[in-house]
């Protein structure tokens, strides 16, 4: 290893390198407690809340947040999601999105919650460099092989999600929360998005306590694996799924729910199990997702890396071509002798690590 590879070595090296010098995927951890929640915000909002003034002028909107509550069902599962999304709407603030809240039983708008989901999507960039996020949370239905979610009003199917999005050329991040989730996957699956559902199926109707574990881990500085001062996607599914597992066999019941995770856009989904093995064949590999949501955070802190579009863009393409480079040695191991490994690596490390450098170089101490 060159001198000025040792030099850029810092507290993000794990991350930079030391999966891929093994070439292994990326481990994950089994979690034993719920992490702390970010402290919600009690007060009540109408059905449509924004909150791009709260942002200084200085201050950089970086992306859409779309917080969607359904239809409680029974007065019991109100507090329970209104306390889900109030950890969404802390987390859109801190993490400087603008945030919209649908859905509230205090509103009073004339308009069904469908109406102003369709409006407010109507209403955003379509084309950007910067995510939209929406966050559904509540029940879900699936019948006539249809799944929708149950919104105040008219439900929300798949299909009709689908539509909204399909005109839409910017990273889209959709977690389904509700029951009989599993086929969001299948309809809104694609290039440029995450989707994760709480569910496999649509036949897991049950009610869904995914939703709670997947806000908390969102919202917790303890689910960051990779210690670089955010947590992914793919960290808060891994630690949630974790959380689900351990709540039912606490309570010595068969688990009805399994959440999956899509970034790939092949519609199918992996599993956070599968997301934790160690040793996978090199087609395994190509069909496990998780590359992406890897790189997709909100932040709970608020002295994260500053990024700029262009230094994630710069990001993502070193960490294609790492990824592009392990995948060459796991399917012709001869082509790349350890004694010219490292020199491999070296290419795309040294930049990489000099991104972070530069990139930690504007960012809060």
């Amino acid at each position: 290893m060159s001198d000025r590879l040792k030099m850029l070595r810092g507290k993000h090296w794990a991350k930079l390198g030391i999966a891929t010098v093994l070439c292994l995927p990326t481990s994950t951890m089994g979690w034993g407690q719920d992490a702390p929640a970010v402290d919600p915000s009690t007060s009540s909002e109408v059905s449509q809340d924004s909150n791009p003034a709260d942002l200084k002028d200085s201050e950089l909107v970086r992306g859409d947040l779309i917080v969607v509550v359904g239809a409680a069902g029974e007065e019991t599962y109100e507090p329970v999601f209104l306390e889900w999304s109030n950890t969404w709407m802390q987390l859109g603030k801190t993490a400087k999105l603008n945030t919209i809240r649908i859905g509230e039983a205090a509103s009073n708008n004339e308009q069904s919650d469908l109406q102003l989901l369709e409006e407010a999507l109507q209403e955003l960039e379509t084309d950007s460099p910067r995510p939209l996020w929406i966050s559904l949370i509540g029940h879900g239905t699936f019948a006539r092989n249809v799944a929708k979610f149950n919104l105040r009003g008219p439900d929300v199917s798949a299909d009709q999600l689908k539509d909204w999005l399909a005109g839409f050329k910017r990273p889209v991040v959709v977690i389904n929360n509700a029951s009989s989730s599993g086929p969001f996957i299948n309809a809104l699956s694609g290039p440029d998005r995450i989707i994760v559902t709480a569910t496999k199926s649509g036949n897991e109707q049950n009610f869904a306590r995914f939703g709670q574990y997947f806000a908390k881990a969102l919202a917790s500085i303890d689910s960051d694996l990779d210690h670089d001062d955010a947590v992914s996607i793919r960290e808060a599914f891994v630690r949630a799924s974790k959380g689900v597992e351990l709540f039912y066999e606490a309570e010595d019941r068969i688990a009805t729910e399994h959440a999956l995770i899509d970034d790939n856009g092949d519609g199918l989904g992996t599993k956070a199990d599968d997301l934790r093995k160690k040793v996978l064949t090199p087609e395994q590999l190509l069909m496990l997702d998780g590359k992406q949501a890897g790189r997709m955070t909100v932040a709970p802190v608020a002295n994260s890396l500053n990024w700029t579009d262009d230094q994630l863009q710069r990001r993502d393409d070193l960490e294609d071509q790492l990824d592009a480079l392990r995948m060459q040695r796991l399917s012709n191991p001869a082509a790349f002798p350890d004694n010219q490994w490292a020199d491999h690596l070296e290419k795309i490390l040294v930049p990489l690590a000099e991104l972070y450098h530069e990139v930690e170089s504007n960012s809060p101490p």
